[in-house]
């Protein structure tokens, strides 16, 4: 019987070569023995540590993607501890919260991140009354080739980086290397009960992101959840799914998101392929360089990370090998087109796109294997249900009316930690047959059919764009909340951020668009409307401002004030890529084309009178870097 994710994976891994190659890490190769025998180490040093099966003590990790945090992560999955893992931006701005609001009284954290940001924020982190008893730190140096690893480390004195945090003297400090250069010695291990079946007992507490809500929650799956999830992508059970074993599965999502978990290395771990960390994780040039010479048959990544790697000097044949998919929202044709295009003529197959959410164990849904794709999300993944419901009256649309998308799968989350208010608000409908369903108020309308499967198309989640009217707090995408309960409107009032965001990036040539408000004023949050554009490097803004402004008539209701041209892909890669209502106070400079086809420079001051300038030199559109997107909370 199975009593755990990691038994599970070793039950698969049982009758695999155990010479064969699992890991690959900058020059070094870990076999499948090696690997079970590092993760036996880790967990024997948790074991010294007071650990226990079925001890469910929750532990905090924001790692780097590394090795080493895999053989922890397994470690403590096998043990029963609940791993919380968190990207550094939430981490860095409440640690308490990520911590010992959980019960943490261990982190793990890579030594890289140490900066005096996070000094401060570590100041308070023993306060309260619960205290954080060791913080693991790791290197990205670890398990590496020796001649790399060394290499790596020197460039590093991790003890005076270490010491420079002034942590309490009652927190334990262990520093990089100190666990893995015990691997020939023995612990103490103080308590080593039998292993104990865990199916039923919680395995991880995953952030949800927080742009919908203001305040990052945690979605609680079990290990019979994920082992579900897993169990859903076997070959006999999901044919079509990309990965099988003895392909090489490139790790690019940071290990703090659930995708990257879930997917990326559960999912990948469990069909026996050979993950690569690549070092260079989001640097184009060096993704594309480990593509080619790796000879990578699988990476999930952001769509954003396909673009730029599209757009590289790719050759016949460099890409003979990939399968490519993508986890997130659903892109439009128009940038699909042409990055499949450009990654087929390198000999590509064409990406997978991924629909889902945390809470949902990352993907519901995918569009493997649908020809001529518009806006689609997919089709439901094995073993998952959905439904559309009208809010107005509860009922299910018809095939092409848009509602509120409701699902329920094996491996969805068994609730939000420590928040029954929005666990209920979650789960709030309830079938005929007593079937409970869960909802993030995703849009979304059934646009087809594939093989006699519906195929379903989320067109925003309400709650993304938020702006207070009146007093109250009003969704763009047509939805209004009043006691957590939507209020029945018109779903297709308001969509003018997604309708403009959508129209430009079938534009050829743009490889990101976000829809924004730039306030009016600082008490005023509504605004006037840009697109943030990122575009490909050969590209001359002058004429995607022309091709923009050319492609709308005067029929069209919404058209944006002006364009704001971005130099770097930070916004596709980062972890929490929902759409933003508004830029920082700054009054943020933006272009358009004038009555005349002329190109103007707009400026907003502080008194709000807007300035249109002719721009002469065309320089000065491509440098511009405005600030981040700020989320206007919901609270």
């Amino acid at each position: 019987m199975i009593s755990s994710v990691v038994d599970y994976i070793r039950k698969r891994d049982a009758e695999r070569d155990k010479k064969g190659t699992v890991i690959e890490f900058d020059g070094r190769k870990i076999t499948r023995e090696e690997y079970w025998n590092l993760v036996e180490h880790y967990k024997n040093y948790f074991l010294s540590q007071g650990f226990f099966y079925g001890c469910g003590k929750p532990v905090t990790i924001c790692n780097r993607n590394v090795p080493e945090y895999e053989f922890m992560y397994m470690a403590l999955l096998e043990l029963g501890a609940v791993v919380s893992t968190v990207s550094l931006s939430f981490f860095m701005s409440d640690i308490k919260r990520h911590t010992v609001d959980k019960g943490a009284d261990t982190i793990v954290l890579s030594a890289e991140y140490i900066t005096p940001e996070l000094k401060k924020v570590l100041q308070d982190v023993n306060s309260g009354k619960n205290k954080i008893k060791r913080i693991i730190f790791t290197s990205a140096g670890d398990f590496r080739s020796e001649e790399n690893e060394q290499k790596y480390n020197n460039q590093y004195n991790f003890r005076n980086l270490i010491d420079s945090l002034d942590l309490p003297t009652d927190i334990e400090i262990v520093y990089p290397s100190e666990i893995k250069n015990k691997y020939n010695k023995n612990f103490n291990v103080v308590r080593s009960d039998n292993p104990i079946n865990l199916l039923d007992y919680n395995a991880t507490y995953s952030n949800t992101g927080g742009t919908t809500t203001g305040i990052p929650k945690c979605a609680v799956h079990t290990h019979k959840g994920i082992i579900e999830l897993l169990k859903a992508h076997e070959n006999d059970i999901f044919p079509e799914f990309p990965v099988k074993e003895g392909d090489k599965s490139l790790l690019l999502i940071p290990i703090s998101h659930i995708t990257s978990q879930f997917y990326a290395l559960l999912l990948r771990r469990a069909s026996g392929a050979d993950i690569i960390y690549n070092p260079g994780a989001f640097e184009p040039d060096k993704i594309t360089k480990a593509l080619v010479e790796d000879e990578i048959s699988d990476v999930i990544a952001p769509f954003g990370l396909y673009v730029a790697v599209a757009h590289s000097p790719l050759k016949e044949g460099d890409l003979r090998y990939l399968k490519p998919s993508c986890g997130g929202e659903p892109t439009p044709l128009g940038p699909t087109k042409v990055v499949n295009d450009l990654l087929m003529k390198a000999g590509s197959e064409p990406i997978v796109i991924g629909g889902g959410s945390t809470e949902f164990g990352s993907a519901i849904m995918t569009t493997y294997g649908i020809a001529g794709r518009e806006n689609e999300t997919g089709v439901l993944i094995p073993n998952a249900e959905a439904k559309i419901i009208n809010p107005s009256t509860g009922k299910e649309v018809i095939s092409g009316e848009r509602g509120i998308l409701y699902a329920k799968c094996p491996w969805q989350m068994k609730e939000y930690l420590h928040d029954q208010k929005a666990t209920q608000s979650f789960y709030n409908y309830t079938d005929d047959e007593g079937n409970i369903w869960g909802t993030n108020n995703d849009i979304a309308a059934v646009t087809g059919e594939y093989k006699d499967k519906p195929i379903y198309s989320i067109c925003g989640r309400v709650n993304d764009f938020v702006l207070p009217v009146n007093g109250t707090k009003r969704y763009t995408p047509g939805i209004t909340f009043s006691d957590d309960k939507i209020d029945p409107v018109d779903l297709s009032k308001g969509e003018f951020l997604f309708d403009m965001r959508d129209k430009l990036l079938n534009v050829p040539g743009v490889i990101e668009a976000e829809a924004l408000l730039i306030p009016n004023s600082k008490e005023d949050k509504s605004g006037i409307p840009v697109v943030n554009l990122v575009i490909a490097k050969n590209l001359n803004p002058v004429d995607i401002i022309k091709e923009v402004y050319s492609s709308y008539s005067e029929n069209d209701e919404f058209v944006p004030a002006g364009l704001i041209f971005r130099t770097n892909f930070a916004r596709s890669l980062a972890t929490d890529k929902r759409e933003t209502v508004s830029l920082h106070d700054e009054r943020t400079n933006y272009f358009c084309l004038g009555d005349e086809g002329e190109i103007l420079k707009v400026t907003i001051p502080e008194d709000g009178n807007i300035i249109y300038e002719p721009v002469a030199d065309i320089q000065e559109i491509k440098p511009l870097n405005p600030p981040a997107p700020r989320k206007i909370l919901v609270k």
